[in-house]
């Protein structure tokens, strides 16, 4: 990284940083344990704090905090969507205001939604008319000088408005002087108004259907959405702001486009990294989860409640139970705060003491199924270790045909700071890392 190239490692091992990645809300846990992992081992970790936070609540947090006449547009109990429209992804978050100043506090109306329809998919569609008008001459052109034309048109992209009074745009093409059947002239593209906005309207359409979904998702009884917030790289598109501006116009709905609104991810991670970590200046978010949590478990069978394919003689204790079941104890849409956590208590027999393995499932049903069907998903396999510990002194000892085996009482503990998942062993009273969180793909 930059910072160990200027400063020695050993300054920068002194040196208290403290590292926030954003990453977009829609992104998986595997996702983005993968990109926690990755900035561990370039060094933003160990001596280091290193957390993850969602594009769009990164965004809430600077716009809420730096709107011009802030009052004035956003008031308490408010409900605003805010939508983060970037180049690979358009993530979209509602909130309620619950407090604005002197600590904002804001509460998820619903579980978050989003798409791959950011403003690089605008470039792909240019790309296929460039293609498509250039014919036989396209295969002339090198790589190097395609993407230099892909380039040159994120200017035009930029400053396109569906102005009536502009009916052309130009993207240069280096090394490409005339070609009239082309529509080059002096080295230069030509794209109509009506091109340009075929090449807008298809990646715009699916992100008004987004805003519309989440509005009226979150827009029930009297509370309605009072305002959308346009943020992100694409979020400063003016005609990305006229078409979601005609749409919300009718539902009386403003739509607030913030100054500096392509940098709002940014400057909201700086300012949520030196929050203090108490106090009023906290930045307060009520979260929800997004999925259903649960762990797959042996239960007491229970004659009528399981079905007999499920029952099984546990070989340990003898004791009848059924396979299969699940239990949940994360439900989709829950209400969840930061240092919210939940357990879920196990109890493993065992003669030898060796690693453990359980299974993390997960579901997207409104209500989830208590048994394992194709609708629960396998989330993430967790291995502990406690071999450090010793088997005598520390676990119950029973019997079973004059043969003693061992019983294991432990909490697996999850929470969901900052949207993302956290997990470790509780044990006699003491909290232990997990040895290792493998997501599955």
């Amino acid at each position: 990284m930059t910072l160990y190239r200027r400063f020695d490692r050993g300054v920068m091992q002194m040196t208290k940083v403290d590292f926030v990645l954003t990453v977009p809300a829609i992104w998986s846990d595997a996702a983005k344990k993968k990109t926690e992992d990755a900035a561990i081992r370039a060094g933003m970790g160990n001596e280091h704090e290193l957390q993850l936070l969602s594009e769009p609540e990164s965004a809430a947090v600077y716009t809420l905090k730096n709107l011009d006449n802030a009052y004035s547009q956003i008031r308490v109990h408010d409900r605003i969507v805010v939508c983060d429209a970037g180049g690979g992804t358009v993530d979209l978050i509602s909130y309620d205001i619950r407090s604005v100043h002197p600590t904002l506090s804001v509460m998820e109306c619903a579980a978050g939604t989003g798409d791959y329809c950011g403003s690089t998919f605008i470039d792909r569609e240019f790309e296929k008319l460039f293609a498509r008008r250039m014919g036989p001459h396209y295969s002339a052109i090198s790589i190097i000088n395609r993407q230099q034309v892909v380039k040159n048109f994120e200017t035009t992209k930029s400053a396109f408005r569906n102005d009536p009074a502009q009916p052309t745009f130009y993207v240069n093409v280096p090394t490409v002087g005339n070609l009239e059947d082309a529509g080059v002239y002096g080295g230069n593209f030509e794209i109509t108004r009506e091109e340009m906005k075929s090449l807008f309207d298809p990646i715009i359409d699916q992100i008004v259907t987004l805003i519309r979904a989440q509005v009226m998702t979150v827009s029930s009884g009297p509370q309605q959405v009072n305002a959308i917030l346009l943020v992100g790289g694409f979020g400063e598109s003016e005609y990305l702001y006229q078409r979601v501006h005609a749409w919300a116009y009718q539902y009386n709905i403003q739509v607030i486009q913030p100054r500096e609104a392509s940098t709002a991810i940014v400057r909201g991670a700086v300012m949520k990294g030196l929050e203090p970590k108490v106090g009023p200046e906290k930045t307060q978010v009520v979260r929800r989860a997004r999925r259903s949590y649960g762990v797959p478990t042996n239960q007491p069978f229970i004659e009528g409640k399981h079905l007999k394919e499920d029952m099984y003689i546990d070989a340990e204790s003898g004791h009848k139970l059924a396979r299969n079941q699940i239990s949940w104890f994360i439900r989709m849409n829950q209400v969840m705060a930061d240092d919210q956590v939940f357990k879920h208590a196990f109890v493993r027999h065992f003669r030898t003491l060796t690693t453990w393995t359980d299974s993390l499932v997960s579901s997207t049903l409104e209500v989830p199924p208590t048994r394992w069907e194709p609708s629960v998903h396998k989330h993430c396999t967790i291995t502990s270790d406690l071999t450090q510990l010793n088997k005598s002194a520390n676990f119950k000892r029973r019997w079973r045909k004059w043969r003693p085996y061992y019983t294991a009482n432990y909490d697996l503990v999850m929470g969901v700071k900052n949207n993302n998942l956290t997990i470790c062993l509780e044990f006699g009273g003491r909290t232990y890392g997990v040895a290792d969180v493998k997501f599955d793909p």
